[in-house]
Parts: C-alpha cells; sequence; structure tokens
C-alpha cells in the first residue's frame, strides 16, 4: 500500500501545481470576483480546481492530445465545467453567457495555465518570445480588468489598478513557491498522469458536490444543464472519434519535471504587471472604450467559432488519414 501511494505521489505533485495555475488563470488573470470570497469559499474553489486539474490531465494522457486541436477541446471542457461550478455564468443567458468567459476567456486560461506549468516544470530559462507573451497577456489583462465590471451583465465589482496589481501580483509569486516546494522529484509514467478508479470516484465526488451546491444555491439553471451537458458529449465525441489519427503519446510526454527558475518566472511577472497597469490605465469613459470594444468583441468572435471551426478542420483531417491508409 505504501509503495502504491509512492508511485502515485509524483502525479499528484504535478496535479496540485497544476491546480494553483489554473486557480491564478482563471480567477485572478480572468479576473472575477477574487476580493469578494471567504477563507471558507477559497477553500472549496481550491478543491475543485484540483479535481479539474486531475480530471485535464487524465484526459490529455487518455485521448492522446498532442496538437493545437485537441488540448483546445480541452480546454473548452474546463471553460464550461469552470463556468458552470465556479463562476455560474454558463446557464444564467444562454446562449449568450456561453461566449465570453466559458467558450472563450476560461479556455484559453486553461491553455495559458498549461504553458505556463511546462515553462515552471522544465526549469529552463525564459527567452524574447515568454517576455513578448507577458506584455502582450498583461496589457490585455490590464483591459479586461478595468472594464469587465462596465460590459458584464452579470453583477462583478469594480477593483482599483493597485488591489488588482496586488492580489495577482501575490498570486504569480505564491505559484511559483508552490511549483518549487512540490515539484515531482521523479519522471512520470504516461499511466502516471491517469487516475486510477478510486482517484476518478474521488474526483467526481467533487465535481458533483460542486454542481449539487451550485444548484440547490440558485446559482445553476437547472434548464440550462442539458445545453451544457449536450456541449461536453460534442467536444467528447470528437477527441474520442478522433483519436486513432493522433500519435500514441501525449503533450504530456514531452515534460521532464525540473527545478523551477525562480528568477526567470519572476522575469516575467514585472513585465506581465507592468503592462496590466497600462492595459488599466489607458484612456475611455462611460460604458466603453476602444480597447475593451476590441477585446471584448474579439471574444465574443472565438466563443462563436472555435468550436466549430475545430469540428471542421479535424474532421478533414480524420478523412484525409482514413483514405490515405485505405489507398
Amino acid at each position: 500500500m505504501a509503495q502504491a501511494l509512492r508511485l502515485r505521489l509524483p502525479g499528484w505533485r504535478a496535479r496540485l501545481i497544476f491546480a494553483a495555475l489554473l486557480l491564478v488563470f482563471s480567477e485572478l488573470i480572468v479576473w472575477q470576483t477574487p476580493t469578494h470570497f471567504s477563507v471558507l469559499e477559497w477553500a472549496g474553489i481550491a478543491l475543485v480546481y484540483v479535481a479539474l486539474a486531475a480530471a485535464a490531465f487524465d484526459l490529455i494522457e487518455r485521448v492522446h492530445a498532442n496538437d493545437l486541436f485537441s488540448l483546445l477541446l480541452i480546454a473548452g471542457l474546463y471553460g464550461l465545467a469552470n463556468a458552470t461550478l465556479i463562476s455560474h455564468i454558463t446557464t444564467r443567458d444562454l446562449p449568450i453567457s456561453l461566449l465570453v468567459r466559458p467558450l472563450a476567456a476560461q479556455p484559453l486560461a486553461f491553455l495559458g495555465a498549461l504553458a505556463a506549468f511546462h515553462l515552471l516544470l522544465s526549469g529552463r530559462p525564459t527567452g524574447p518570445l515568454h517576455a513578448g507573451s507577458a506584455l502582450v497577456a498583461g496589457l490585455l489583462w490590464g483591459i479586461w480588468v478595468r472594464w469587465l465590471p462596465v460590459v458584464s451583465d452579470e453583477p462583478v465589482p469594480a477593483v482599483s489598478v493597485g488591489t488588482a496589481l496586488a492580489v495577482t501580483g501575490i498570486g504569480l509569486v505564491l505559484v511559483a513557491a508552490i511549483a518549487l516546494l512540490v515539484r515531482p522529484a521523479a519522471p512520470i509514467s504516461p499511466r502516471g498522469w491517469r487516475l486510477t478508479l478510486l482517484e476518478w470516484l474521488i474526483v467526481a465526488a467533487v465535481l458533483v458536490i460542486a454542481m449539487v451546491i451550485g444548484v440547490s444555491e440558485g446559482e445553476i439553471e437547472r434548464q440550462g444543464i442539458g445545453v451544457i451537458g449536450i456541449l461536453v458529449t460534442f467536444m467528447g465525441m470528437i477527441l474520442y472519434v478522433t483519436l486513432p489519427v493522433r500519435r500514441p503519446s501525449s503533450w504530456l510526454a514531452t515534460l521532464t519535471p525540473r527545478a523551477p527558475n525562480i528568477p526567470a518566472w519572476l522575469l516575467l511577472v514585472v513585465p506581465f504587471l507592468l503592462a496590466g497597469w497600462a492595459g488599466f490605465s489607458l484612456p475611455g469613459s462611460g460604458d466603453s472604450s476602444a480597447q475593451s470594444d476590441i477585446l471584448f468583441g474579439v471574444l465574443t468572435g472565438i466563443g462563436l467559432v472555435w468550436l466549430p471551426g475545430v469540428s471542421i478542420v479535424v474532421g478533414v483531417r480524420s478523412f484525409v488519414q482514413i483514405a490515405r491508409e485505405g489507398g
């Protein structure tokens, strides 16, 4: 028993790091209401993120997700789960409530957290591309934090730039400390990324309890759950049907855990926050600005087109490969 637990430990260390990244990216970078949660609420939210991280890694390994399209589908599943179980916005005003956060901002947050996870655990130094990405992401984050309370149909309290910078900066530093403290000490085998039956039962129980609490408190509309279920089933079917055309190794197979390069990470946090301050401070008045119109318009467009687009591309690729093998 003790030996089995030791063998499972590296995988759970990695899941905890990814859960911390998901929490920071989905609650602080996709800023919603992080300053209004109690300690008990944060504990419950953190537990849901651990369950989502564990389920995501299992799915990535199980369906051999190793390209942008398969990872984007998993990101979409995460976005729906996050916005249903945590922020409770998916069923509020269907189908409009699906677009900006569940099918755009949150999937992008997932992909960002996945990239950050790889960067932290690879131990590699950062370069100009990373710094440029941090600047662009920071600028967009500042615009989001400034204008989401104005344009959102849901009640999102306004926050000062100082509070947003402090909270997000602390979160980004803390996640690096968590990665340093609990990083896996040994490589993780492909089976190590998958959950056992008992682990899946525990993860499912956490997610079901979160769903039940949301429904019982009136935060999740019962009539909208069926729509979310259809979308989840559709994305899952695409992943399952296209499994034979993907390489047998997943994206996680490229990762060899090493000690995080903390100075390199902090060198990205600084330009991110500076660009965030600049984005927050861009001129605008009333209930809109040019930069917010562009940002939220682009996110709405992403939420509208990426799933049909990915479905078409994946379908064509699968047909071409099957035709080649048949010929």
